[in-house]
């Protein structure tokens, strides 16, 4: 919703902050949080969750629900020493809420989307997909990503979680093995579809092999997605470790990691038609 001051041209839209994070929307990241360390019933439920955050911030545990409310400025401090800081605890929080979601299955995706509307809203380039804030300007983007991380194949999963997490830490991101996670993520699926493997099993030939199995894709996308594949494996690839490629810039890993879920997305969709 936009309020008077949009409204009536009295204030600018913000544009959309891809390095950093406004203050307005630090502070409201902060009071989702706040909501639920603030909260006696859920803490109390779930207060190992608290102890999560406190043992990978380097502070000291507490040994008993009722010294939870001791430890939110404690947690405060850390959240607002830098930018990058409060998504670092946003992902511990995020990261044990998932990981006890036999105890709170709901909580994990609401809490995910309420940290998701305050970036939205305060036009941050940033969102949450599950545990990882990744840099991501669209919701249609976040979308694909969510798809694919959350197919029937396990392994292409794992490849693309692997891939965004590379491609989303915000000191050290390596865009290098972000792009090998995202091409292999696809590689694994073609694998999969055409039952290949061994020294046969590479994204090369496992396109052409697509058609054996009653899938068909235009020869304009197979070139294409062979010609993105040798930009990967040629002597000075990525996926040979070449020189050219050890500074692989964000721009790459993005297409990447975007064009390889849009395509993995495409072709589970056509393996869906036939099966």
């Amino acid at each position: 919703m936009e309020w008077f001051s949009l409204r009536n041209g009295y204030q600018k839209s913000k544009a959309i902050k891809v390095r950093g994070l406004e203050e307005t929307c630090q502070n409201r990241l902060w009071n989702v949080l706040y909501g639920f360390v603030s909260n006696n019933d859920e803490c109390i439920t779930y207060f190992p969750v608290v102890n999560f955050i406190l043992d990978h911030l380097g502070e000291i545990k507490i040994s008993a629900p009722a010294y939870i409310k001791n430890t939110i400025f404690t947690i405060q401090d850390h959240f607002f020493k830098k930018w990058y800081k409060s998504f670092d605890v946003i992902e511990m929080f995020l990261t044990s809420v998932y990981e006890n979601a036999n105890l709170m299955p709901q909580k994990a995706i609401d809490y995910t989307n309420a940290f998701n509307k305050v970036l939205e809203e305060e036009k941050s380039g940033y969102r949450f997909l599950e545990n990882k804030a990744v840099a991501i300007t669209n919701s249609s983007e976040l979308e694909l990503l969510e798809e694919v991380i959350h197919s029937k194949f396990e392994s292409v999963n794992i490849h693309f979680k692997k891939a965004i997490e590379c491609y989303s830490d915000r000191i050290f991101p390596d865009y290098e093995n972000s792009i090998k996670e995202s091409i292999s993520a696809v590689e694994a699926l073609c694998c999969i579809i055409t039952g290949t493997d061994g020294g046969n099993s590479t994204l090369g030939k496992t396109l052409k092999k697509l058609k054996d199995k009653g899938i068909h894709i235009h020869p304009a996308l197979e070139s294409a997605f062979s010609s993105v594949y040798g930009y990967t494996s040629d002597e000075n690839g990525i996926r040979h470790g070449g020189i050219d490629f050890t500074n692989a810039p964000e721009e790459d890993a993005k297409y990447m990691l975007l064009s390889c879920s849009a395509f993995v997305n495409y072709l589970i969709t056509k393996l869906s038609k036939i099966s």
